[in-house]
């Protein structure tokens, strides 16, 4: 519970103190212009963002505990993607912020671009995390209402995809308003709602230890002799 709610606040700090970076209809130099008026926020954020990605990877690693199976590597797998597809991202934003005097148009450009993509394809990490959870849900690992969230977060970013190949300037363009005040909110809400089942008992451990409990005077009473 306490890694999710730290996750969860400094993820959502971060997400609000900079801006979104301008769209791929902007040129350049509306992209430096962004980065020299929040170069010092840009920095802050990647901060926020590497201490919330440490207790995120709290967050994955207890839930990973609670699955089996094949989909248990699949979670681990998706897992693994989202933490190196967000450092990667962070690696990006606040190196453009360390020298933005000397920022050129074309370079500024470029990168942003490279930046873009991050979320139209964290989609597809997003999901390989969100299945498995819904799956174990519909198994009683997880309270059922996390599983309509997963449901819900895995059918959004299914959706989502579609913002890799968005025309500019749209609701749907890549890094434009559906990656980032649809998705990114999604994103943290559902961890947080995974971190807070994760601080609840685990149904299916209660479930097997009240069955044992019934099952132990009937075993011994099926080892005694029949008195016919």
């Amino acid at each position: 519970m306490v890694a999710a709610i730290a996750f969860a606040v400094l993820y959502a700090v971060a997400l609000l103190m900079v801006p979104a970076l301008p769209g791929i209809d902007k040129p350049g130099l509306d992209i430096v212009t962004h980065i020299q008026e929040n170069s010092g926020a840009m920095r802050t954020q990647a901060l926020l963002v590497a201490f919330g990605s440490l207790a995120l990877v709290v967050v994955l690693a207890h839930a990973r505990d609670r699955l089996a199976g094949p989909y248990a590597f699949m979670f681990t797998i998706g897992s693994a993607v989202v933490v190196v597809q967000i450092s990667i991202t962070t690696w990006f934003t606040s190196g453009l912020a360390l020298h933005p005097a000397e920022l050129g148009s074309g370079t500024a450009r470029t990168i942003t671009d490279i930046v873009t993509m991050w979320g139209p394809l964290l989609t597809v990490s997003n999901i390989l995390v969100a299945a498995p959870i819904l799956l174990a849900a519909n198994e009683g690992r997880f309270p059922r209402w996390l599983g309509y969230a997963a449901a819900a977060f895995a059918v959004e970013q299914l959706i989502e995809t579609i913002t890799i190949i968005g025309p500019p300037g749209s609701f749907i363009s890549p890094g434009g308003p559906m990656n980032f005040y649809l998705g990114a909110p999604l994103f943290i809400l559902f961890f947080l709602a995974l971190g807070v089942a994760l601080s609840l008992p685990d149904e299916t451990e209660a479930l097997a230890s009240g069955t044992d409990e019934s099952a132990g005077p009937d075993a011994v009473e099926n080892t005694e002799p029949d008195p016919e």
